[in-house]
């Protein structure tokens, strides 16, 4: 299968800065990487588009409810979905061709079923689906960029992005609810208490993320665990482990930095919960790691 790909940077502020350039032939990508102050569409657009705000913030409105971007935050939207937005800042949105995106649906799922809809959430993404996004960005800001790396990284990019969507139909087929406009309404509350307790890291409470969700705490843990498989704060924690774990096995911390990143102030209590969840201590980790 070959891919090719149309970089579009426009500049409002600078017309002489934009530039539209295309590498490769066959599945056509795009990215769209500019500033801007307002824009609607969506409606015509028949790709499934990926919006990013690498810098700044904005406000989306689709379907009558709204959505807002800042920091590692994405928003997914389906082929057709119509959508305003107001930003402030650099956007970054790629859209995939339907057949790649089939393609990389099948190659993850089998089979030869066509890529599902997603449910719409603005939520933190997965730190690989980040990496891969920076990655691409950086890509696509060179002098002058690398067609074939830009097309490797936006089919990485458009792998995650399956991988996401999978994880958020499962998420949402596991609440205890018939009617699917409210499991996806429902998911996209747990959505925002998630984003909630990544943002807040070890200074998140159960109360912060109930409100986050606009859902009582009793309603929040037990669709949090149905969802997640853990409830809202054993899941946080998780997250902040598996974090200092990476720092560890790349050798870009110390214990107690890695400790301190995942909010331990207490090194013995990083270790007795480190070693409950890898059944092994940092220690032993950073020694096997190298």
């Amino acid at each position: 299968m070959d891919f090719a790909l149309r970089l579009d940077q426009p500049d409002i502020g600078k017309p002489g800065a934009s530039r539209r350039l295309t590498f490769g032939a066959g599945l056509p990508f795009a990215i769209l990487n500019g500033l801007a102050a307002n824009f609607e569409g969506g409606a015509d657009e028949p790709e499934l588009s990926l919006k990013w705000l690498a810098e700044g913030s904005a406000d989306y409105r689709s379907e009558g409810r709204s959505y807002r971007l800042a920091g590692a935050t994405q928003l997914l939207l389906n082929r057709g979905q119509p959508y305003r937005m107001r930003m402030r800042g650099e956007s970054f949105v790629l859209f995939f061709p339907k057949a790649a995106a089939d393609a990389a649906w099948q190659a993850r799922c089998g089979g030869a079923r066509s890529l599902p809809e997603i449910p719409t959430a603005a939520a933190a993404s997965p730190a690989s689906l980040q990496k891969h996004l920076m990655a691409l960005r950086e890509e696509s800001r060179a002098g002058g960029p690398d067609g074939d790396m830009l097309i490797e990284r936006a089919c990485a990019v458009l792998n995650e992005v399956v991988a996401l969507a999978q994880a958020r139909r499962e998420q949402a087929a596991r609440l205890p609810v018939i009617r699917k406009s409210t499991r996806d309404e429902l998911l996209r509350r747990l959505l925002r208490a998630e984003s909630y307790l990544i943002d807040t890291g070890a200074r998140a409470t159960l109360a912060g993320a109930a409100h986050a969700a606009a859902l009582s705490p009793f309603h929040l843990i037990r669709l949090f665990d149905a969802a997640f498989g853990e409830t809202p704060l054993a899941y946080a924690a998780s997250k902040r482990l598996a974090c200092a774990r990476d720092l560890l096995i790349e050798g870009r911390a110390s214990i107690a930095e890695a400790a301190r990143a995942a909010g331990y102030a207490n090194r013995n209590a990083f270790d007795r919960a480190f070693a409950r969840r890898y059944r092994m201590t940092p220690g032993a980790l950073r020694a096997a790691a190298y």
